[in-house]
């Protein structure tokens, strides 16, 4: 007996010996024509391949029952309390900026596209994460002349973030108006930032003088699912004064994980295991 196979025998009863065993049986030391070495076996302790086995099947159970929703992962909030803008302004001039980085997460709302002003008047704890405070929220003013045109209507602004390894998108957010405000439009998706789709069921900008819970469902539109970059448009209509405006605050972007993503962390797991055990 090759004195490489006498030790690789003893290092199994060894092993056995210790309470591991055998995941898979022992390959071969060459194979093929070129004589490339397989992968080395991989050996467990019983109950850490049980520990493994039992989080696998979890993971598919909660696949095909459809509750993934219960595993939903915040990509991006916004709590607009960095806003300080002393006047109403349009973007980019006074102290207004072009864009808002997310408070919680990773994503950004352009204010690029919005062609009325902009104010930070007070805010809401109405979708808050965790215990942010109510301070300032995202004010979005038709202005113009009195008399009009109000360069507010049918403008937007817009968010982006990415949805890699996610599916069902669900947007959230606070939002309150004035008699003479918007409510009008809705939102529109891209993930090119050019070509936009309206998306079915928007909920309209509301005139409300309290805040309101608005939920924007995505979940439908498939072609967000894993996509590396995706832009969202909202846009406002119908204010009849210029100083007409709608306040929004505390937007989520909400996402559940692919299930072939939670799969692979369920693998990735078991490297973890491996390396502590050992």
């Amino acid at each position: 007996m090759k004195a490489g196979s006498e030790r690789n025998r003893n290092s199994r009863i060894s092993l056995k010996n210790k309470g591991f065993r055998d995941v898979t049986e022992p390959f071969p030391e060459k194979v093929g024509a070129g004589g490339a070495s397989l992968p080395k076996v991989v050996r467990l302790p019983p109950q850490t391949a049980m520990k493994i086995k039992t989080l696998l099947i979890s993971i598919s159970s909660v696949s095909l029952l459809g509750i993934l929703p219960a595993n939903a992962v915040l990509i991006a909030a916004f709590n607009f309390n960095s806003l300080s803008i002393t006047t109403a302004a349009v973007p980019g001039s006074g102290s207004v900026p072009t864009s808002i980085s997310a408070s919680s997460g990773t994503g950004t709302v352009g204010l690029t596209g919005w062609l009325g002003t902009v104010d930070d008047f007070a805010g809401t704890t109405l979708n808050q994460v965790g215990t942010d405070p109510a301070e300032e929220s995202l004010s979005l003013i038709a202005g113009g002349p009195s008399i009009g045109p109000f360069p507010g209507n049918n403008s937007f602004i817009t968010i982006a973030f990415s949805m890699l390894g996610l599916e069902d998108l669900v947007v959230t957010y606070a939002h309150r108006g004035t008699a003479t405000g918007f409510n009008a439009g809705g939102w529109s998706w891209s993930i090119d930032g050019t070509n936009f789709t309206s998306l079915a069921g928007s909920p309209l900008p509301t005139r409300s003088g309290t805040f309101e819970l608005a939920t924007a469902s995505f979940a439908a539109v498939t072609a967000l699912d894993n996509a590396s970059s995706v832009v969202l448009r909202y846009t406002l209509s119908g204010a009849t004064s210029n100083s007409g405006n709608n306040r929004i605050d505390n937007i989520q972007i909400n996402a559940v994980p692919e299930p072939e993503a939670a799969l692979l962390g369920g693998i990735g797991l078991l490297g973890l295991l491996r390396r502590r055990r050992y």
